[in-house]
């Protein structure tokens, strides 16, 4: 099981750097075009396009790290006063809810690749399939991240500290 919790941990972490990396470059590239627009009254062809990239990207990977991390939206008011138990199974199932929702993902992106992959788009000339291929991808990202909460390992994979040596354990 180590091996598997340290491959997660760096695809997490790998996750987290191309989303930072995502909202870098749109920053950057939104700055400069709006600077290049209104002081010298142009601007790039493709900045729009390499934005709107950069932003479902960061958007649909940023999703799949809030499934890992638990922080996406919940309406605890209808379950704070029930009992641990209960609570632990509505969360199991929700979890799978989300693990279906990231199968439909990979299902729906797959098909939606396969009909823009003939098109280009405009600017940048790239496949229009470019923009849609992060769908399967966090798909299958939110898949994964859901089954790993819904069992309860999401914590041993964020968190490095929870990892007690054999020693500490004999110790404790």
């Amino acid at each position: 099981m180590g091996v598997i919790r340290k491959l997660a941990r760096v695809l997490f972490k790998i996750l987290e750097w191309f989303a930072m990396i995502c909202m870098v470059i749109l920053t950057i590239v939104v700055f400069v075009d709006v600077v290049l627009r209104y002081i010298f009254n142009q601007g790039f062809a493709w900045s729009q396009e390499v934005a709107t990239l950069m932003l479902v990207w960061f958007s649909l990977i940023g999703m799949a790290i809030g499934v890992l991390e638990r922080i996406h939206i919940s309406i605890e008011m209808f379950t704070v006063k029930l009992p641990a138990k209960a609570i632990s199974i509505i969360e199991s199932i929700d979890h799978l809810l989300i693990a279906a929702f990231g199968g439909g993902m990979i299902y729906y992106g797959i098909t939606i690749m396969n009909l823009t992959k003939k098109s280009t788009l405009p600017a940048t000339k790239l496949p229009s399939s470019v923009l849609y291929v992060i769908l399967p991808v966090s798909g299958l990202l939110v898949l994964l991240n859901a089954i790993l909460v819904a069992a309860k390992q999401n914590d041993q994979i964020i968190n490095e500290d929870t990892e007690v040596s054999g020693k500490e354990k004999k110790n404790a």
